[in-house]
């Protein structure tokens, strides 16, 4: 049972929520399914979380702006602190979107992408943290269980 888990896990790592159907070869319960797909989501928002916080990090900006390429990449960085479009619209999106956004990308598109949008454009961490794991249980649970249900009963 721990080994189908981890076994979707990596497949949920590689290749997202598509995995899902491509599990219940793995194994047909949909608890399983689930705990697999949930523990793979939350793996790959982890690290994705920690790459990111390091890359936006003060001291590695600093660090990086030794080197010609490192400075262009610290301008590119810096440029969007300054735009006032920028600012105004993930302003927009923190407010309006953002739990909606969080809540629903553990099916599309994504947490892996999802988690590296929300660093790109510089969104509320926190709110999105707390809704994303939301997220990766109650819907992609809603996913297995209904495609269970549907497909696999």
């Amino acid at each position: 049972m721990l080994g189908d888990i981890l076994k979707i896990a990596a497949l949920c790592v590689v290749i997202g929520s598509a995995s899902i159907p491509l599990s219940f070869n793995v194994n047909a319960s949909p608890v399983i399914v689930w705990l697999g797909n949930a523990l793979g989501s939350l793996f790959s928002a982890l690290v994705v979380i920690y790459i990111s916080e390091r890359i936006t990090s003060p001291g590695f900006k600093k660090r990086l702006a030794h080197s010609r390429p490192g400075r262009k990449i610290v301008k590119v960085f810096d440029a969007g602190e300054t735009n006032k479009e920028f600012k105004k619209a993930s302003g927009f999106i923190n407010r309006h979107g953002l739990r909606i956004f969080s809540f629903l990308c553990p099916i599309f598109p994504g947490v892996l992408i999802s988690t590296a949008v929300v660093y790109l454009l510089d969104l509320d961490k926190r709110l999105y943290k707390r809704w994303v794991t939301a997220g990766i249980f109650f819907v992609s649970g809603a996913y297995v269980f209904g495609y269970w249900w549907i497909f696999v009963k």
